[in-house]
């Protein structure tokens, strides 16, 4: 483990640190590492929150049905230790299929020039959902942060055009409901106020409302 992390010292200057797990019986053998490494990118990769630099694809290996139930068990208990630790690498934006997942959840932002967005709080930020429409035109006074938002998102692929529009390819974590609202409607946008739920309340009007039910 000390090699494969000098090695990445030399050729990645992103990190600062690093989560090493082992199996208490020392019953983990190579086939079974291969699996797990296959699995946990694979899972990573569907989660979505951070960009993946493996220099290959992790192939997984073939072990027996009664393993592959064994390393599953595993890779729960790592993921539950993993988001304590608070790396959530692993641990998706939003759950679609979660029966806690409720149309009242959604928020709703339309705006000019073919703005219109569909998202939802979370604990780290505001999910905008994949197919979300985003304007093509930003007006002058568009923020530089924004610009930069929106450039970046563009050139990874989370943004992409799809006819004459732009759309959100991705489930994608904003830090804020405005950074959100911003990005979707190419100006300044308080998004308390632009972001509203599926009654037209605003999201500022909704958390009050939550304050005053604690």
């Amino acid at each position: 483990m000390a090699n494969r992390l000098a090695v990445h010292e030399l050729k990645k200057d992103f990190w600062n640190e690093a989560v090493v797990f082992i199996s208490k019986d020392d019953n983990l053998n190579k086939a079974h590492i291969k699996y797990l490494e296959s699995r946990l990118f694979e899972i990573a990769k569907q989660a979505g929150r951070y960009d993946l630099v493996n220099d290959n694809t992790p192939t997984r290996s073939a072990i027996s049905e009664s393993d592959q139930a064994e390393m599953e068990e595993f890779i729960g208990y790592l993921q539950v230790l993993v988001n304590t630790m608070g790396f959530r690498v692993f641990e998706p934006l939003v759950r679609h299929n979660d029966d806690q997942f409720q149309v009242d959840d959604c928020f709703y932002v339309k705006g000019a020039r073919g703005a219109n967005g569909r998202g939802k709080r979370v604990a780290d930020g505001f999910v905008v959902f994949a197919g979300s429409e985003v304007t093509k035109d930003t007006v002058p006074s568009f923020p530089k942060w924004a610009q930069l938002i929106r450039d970046e998102l563009i050139e990874g692929g989370v943004i992409v055009t799809k006819g004459e529009s732009f759309v959100f390819e991705q489930d994608y974590l904003f830090s804020s409901p405005s950074s959100a609202a911003a990005v979707i409607m190419g100006r300044s946008a308080n998004g308390l106020k632009e972001w509203k739920g599926d009654k037209g309340r605003a999201l500022a009007t909704v958390e009050e409302e939550e304050l005053k039910i604690v």
